[in-house]
C-alpha cells in the first residue's frame, strides 16, 4: 500500500535524495509485484539483520539517513501508523535531514538553497538548468490563475 503511493522519484533526486524500499521478499517477488504495478523505484531484498538493526522487525517503517563522505547517519525513524501518512514528496523532503533546501530553512553549507517553489520541475525536465518557464510562471501567480 505504501509503495502504490510514491510519486515519480525525480522529485526527490532533484533535492539530491532518493527514496528506496527493502524488504525479505525474493527479487524475483518483488520485480514481478514492481512489473504487475508499474512501480520504478529501487527495492532490496534484505539478507541480513537491516530490518530490526533498525527498529522494523514487523510490518513496516520508515528509516531516513544521510550521507556524509564515508558515513551514513540515521536522522529518522516512524513506524506503524505513523508512516502511513507519508507518501508524497513533501512528506518525504520534510522527514530528511536536508529537509526542502529552500532558503527558509537553515541547509548546512554546500547544500542547494533555493525560493520555496522555485526550484519544483516537471519531472521529466529536471535536467534542464531552469525550470519549465510555464511553470514557474504558474507557481509565481498563485493557484488563482490557473492558465487555460
Amino acid at each position: 500500500m505504501v509503495a502504490d503511493h510514491v510519486g515519480d522519484l525525480a522529485h526527490l533526486n532533484a533535492r539530491d535524495t532518493t527514496l528506496v524500499f527493502a524488504s525479505r521478499a525474493p527479487q524475483r517477488n518483488i520485480e514481478a509485484v514492481k512489473a504487475r504495478m508499474g512501480w520504478t523505484m529501487p527495492w532490496y531484498t534484505i539478507t541480513d539483520d537491516f530490518d530490526a538493526d533498525f527498529d522494523v522487525d514487523e510490518w513496516h517503517g520508515t528509516n531516513a539517513f544521510i550521507r556524509d563522505g564515508d558515513r551514513v547517519f540515521r536522522t529518522y525513524f516512524i513506524n506503524a501508523r505513523g508512516d502511513e501518512a507519508l507518501g508524497n514528496t513533501w512528506s518525504y523532503l520534510d522527514m530528511t535531514a536536508l529537509g526542502r533546501q529552500e532558503t527558509w530553512e537553515n541547509s548546512p553549507e554546500g547544500y542547494p538553497q533555493t525560493p520555496p517553489y522555485d526550484w519544483w520541475n516537471w519531472h521529466d525536465a529536471y535536467g534542464d538548468a531552469e525550470p519549465a518557464p510555464q511553470w514557474l510562471e504558474q507557481t509565481r501567480r498563485g493557484p488563482r490563475h490557473l492558465p487555460d
